[in-house]
C-alpha cells in the first residue's frame, strides 16, 4: 500500500505548515466518494495557499473500500493515516459519506452527497443514504459544519430524517452535473477517445447489488454487442465502483472479456463515466444516479425492467422511474434502442431534473463561497469547473465477425456483427488468420491478414472452407478468389476488411468484381473502386 508517511511528531506539524496558509483534509471512503470529491477539489486544487491531503479509515473500511489506496497512489496524492489525521488540526475537512467517524477529526466538516442528491435507501431499511441521523449526530451534537444539498426540496427530507442538522444545510446545486455541463462541448473529443466515430454510442450504466442491471442481467453487455452492427453502434459499460470493489477488476474483465474482444468499451471506475454519458446517444440504466445524470444531460433513456427496492419514494429518481421507458432484455434490443433514440424529445426529462438539481450551472460559485468561508481566505475570481477527463479504453479490433450483404437496387448493403445466430442475407464469417479462434476460422468464408508479408494463396490452402482470402492495410483490401482471380478494392472512409464482404457477395451472385460499385455501411453510401490484379 502506498502512503506518503511522516512521523507523528512536531516535524509532521512543521511539514504541514510550510509554504501555505491552510490545510484541507479529504476523507475518502470509496472510489464513488473520491470521484465526487475530486470534482469539488477542482475548485481549490490550484490555490497555492492550500495544502490538500487525503485520508481513509483503513481500520474501519467501507464494504466497497477496495481500490481506494491504489487510485490515490495513481493520483500521486499526499495520504496520511487516519490516526495521524485525527491528531492534526485542519482548516477544512471535506467528505462525501457520513459513514466515516468524522467526529474524530479536528476541523469543520463539509459533507456532500456522493450521488445526485439523496435518492436511495440503505439496503434493507428506510434510512436515506446520506441522511443517517446516527452518523450525522454524535452525543447529541451535529457533526458536519455544513451539509450540501443539490436542491431545496431536500430540506424536507432532512427535516424528517435528522431535523437537528437542518440549520447546517446549504443548497449548492450539483457539482458533478455542472462539471458535465462544462464538458458538453467536448463530446466529439470523448467519442474520439472511445473510438466511436459516427456510430451510435450506447452507454449501459449499472449500480451495484443483486437487483441492479448488471446483477440481474450480467449477460446484457454481450447481448448488446452481438445484436448491434459494429459499423453503426458502439457499446460502453459503466459499472458502479462498488461492483469493481466487490468483485475485483480481474473478475469484471474476465466476465466481460468475450464482449470486450468483440468491441465493448469498459469504462474504468475512477475515470470516464461522466465523459461517456456526455458522449452517449442513448443510455440504458437501472435506478442509480447515472440514470438521473443521463437525464440531466438530456439523453434518451431506457431503464431496466422492475422497480428498485432502494429508490426513495417520492424522490426525483422515483419520478424518473415512473415515466421512463423500460428495457426488455429478451426482446429485440436494436429495435428498442432505435425506437427510444429516434423518439426522444429534447427536454423531456427536464421536469424531473428540476426537482433534483437547483441552481443549475451555479454550484461552482456556491461551493467556492462555502469552502473559502471555512478556509477564511479570499475567493478566486470567476470559479468554474474544468471539463472532465476523457475515458481511456484499449483500441478495439475485431478478430472475426459475421457479415451479411443485401442489395438495394445497385447498392450493396453490408452489416457486420461480432457474433450472431440470426438469419441474415448472404451470411458469412470473416476471420483473421492469426487472431481469430480455430472455431471461427474453421467455418470462415473469408480469411484475412495484414497486407505486409501475407500470402493469400497460403491462407486458401490452409483453410479449405474459405471462399476467398483477403489482405488489408489502412486503405486497401486485396482479395484472392479460390478460382485464382485477384482484385484490389478501395473506398475512402470504409474499413478495408468490409470490402472483402462486398467481393464475397459479388462472387456469390456471379457478378464482376472489377469495376465501380456502391456500398452502404453504417448508414452511409460509399463509392468503391475495384481493379483486377496480375
Amino acid at each position: 500500500m502506498f502512503w506518503r508517511k511522516v512521523p507523528v511528531d512536531d516535524a509532521y506539524h512543521a511539514w504541514l505548515t510550510v509554504g501555505f496558509e491552510r490545510r484541507l483534509l479529504v476523507v475518502v471512503r470509496t472510489i464513488t466518494a473520491l470521484t465526487r470529491l475530486l470534482d469539488i477539489l477542482s475548485l481549490v486544487e490550484r490555490d497555492h495557499r492550500i495544502q490538500v491531503v487525503f485520508t481513509c479509515d483503513e481500520e474501519n473500511p467501507a464494504i466497497f473500500h477496495a481500490g481506494v489506496p491504489q487510485v490515490l497512489d495513481r493520483l500521486g496524492a499526499a495520504v496520511v493515516p487516519w490516526a495521524l489525521a485525527a491528531k492534526t488540526r485542519f482548516d477544512l475537512v471535506l467528505a462525501a459519506s457520513e459513514n466515516d467517524a468524522l467526529h474524530e477529526l479536528d476541523g469543520p466538516v463539509v459533507l456532500v452527497p456522493h450521488g445526485i442528491g439523496f435518492q436511495k435507501y440503505y439496503p434493507g431499511g428506510e434510512i436515506t443514504s446520506g441522511m443517517n441521523p446516527s452518523r450525522l449526530l454524535r452525543d447529541g451534537e451535529v457533526v458536519p459544519a455544513a451539509l450540501a444539498l443539490s436542491h431545496g426540496i431536500q430540506r424536507e427530507q432532512l427535516r424528517f430524517a435528522a431535523p437537528a442538522v437542518l440549520e447546517r444545510a446549504v443548497v449548492v446545486g450539483d457539482p458533478c452535473h455542472d462539471r458535465m455541463l462544462a464538458s458538453v462541448h467536448r463530446a466529439a473529443h470523448y467519442r474520439a477517445a472511445l473510438g466511436t466515430g459516427r456510430r451510435t454510442l450506447v452507454a449501459l450504466a449499472s449500480t451495484w447489488g443483486r437487483h441492479s442491471l448488471f446483477g440481474t442481467t450480467p449477460e446484457l453487455p454481450g447481448l448488446l454487442v452481438n445484436a448491434l452492427p459494429v459499423d453503426e453502434y458502439q457499446v460502453a459499460v459503466i459499472l458502479h465502483p462498488g461492483v469493481w470493489a466487490a468483485h475485483g477488476p480481474w473478475q469484471i474483465r474476465a466476465w466481460l472479456g468475450e464482449a470486450i474482444g468483440r468491441g465493448l468499451a469498459l469504462i474504468a471506475p475512477e475515470r470516464g463515466w461522466q465523459a461517456t454519458l456526455v458522449a452517449a446517444d442513448c443510455v440504458l440504466s437501472d435506478e442509480g444516479s447515472a440514470a438521473l445524470y443521463a437525464a440531466a444531460v438530456d439523453k434518451p433513456l431506457l431503464l431496466a425492467a422492475g422497480k428498485s427496492r432502494t429508490t426513495v419514494a417520492g424522490s426525483p429518481l422515483a419520478a424518473l422511474a415512473g415515466q421512463a421507458h423500460r428495457l426488455d432484455p429478451g426482446g429485440d434490443l436494436r429495435a428498442q434502442i432505435e425506437s427510444i433514440r429516434d423518439s426522444h424529445r429534447a427536454g423531456s426529462h427536464q421536469a424531473v431534473v428540476a426537482q433534483a438539481i437547483e441552481h443549475e450551472g451555479g454550484s461552482a460559485d456556491r461551493l467556492t463561497g462555502l469552502l473559502y468561508r471555512f478556509l477564511d481566505l479570499t475567493e478566486p475570481e470567476d470559479p468554474a469547473f474544468p471539463p472532465v477527463h476523457a475515458p481511456v479504453v484499449p483500441e478495439a479490433r475485431l478478430a472475426s465477425f459475421v457479415a451479411s450483404v443485401d442489395f438495394d437496387g445497385a447498392v450493396a448493403v453490408v452489416e457486420r456483427f461480432p457474433h450472431t445466430s440470426a438469419t441474415l442475407p448472404m451470411r458469412h464469417v470473416v476471420a483473421h488468420a492469426e487472431q481469430a479462434e480455430l472455431r471461427e476460422l474453421d467455418g470462415a468464408a473469408v480469411v484475412w491478414s495484414e497486407m505486409d508479408g501475407s500470402d493469400p494463396a497460403a491462407l486458401l490452402a490452409g483453410w479449405p472452407a474459405a471462399r476467398l482470402a483477403a489482405a488489408t492495410d489502412d486503405t486497401r483490401c486485396a482479395v484472392l478468389l479460390r478460382e485464382g482471380d485477384s482484385y484490389e478494392l478501395t473506398a475512402p472512409g470504409v474499413a478495408p476488411i468490409a470490402l472483402a464482404s462486398l467481393a464475397y457477395a459479388l462472387v456469390t451472385r456471379r457478378e464482376p468484381v472489377a469495376g465501380r460499385h456502391r456500398l452502404r455501411i453504417g448508414g452511409r453510401v460509399f463509392d468503391v473502386t475495384s481493379t483486377r490484379r496480375g
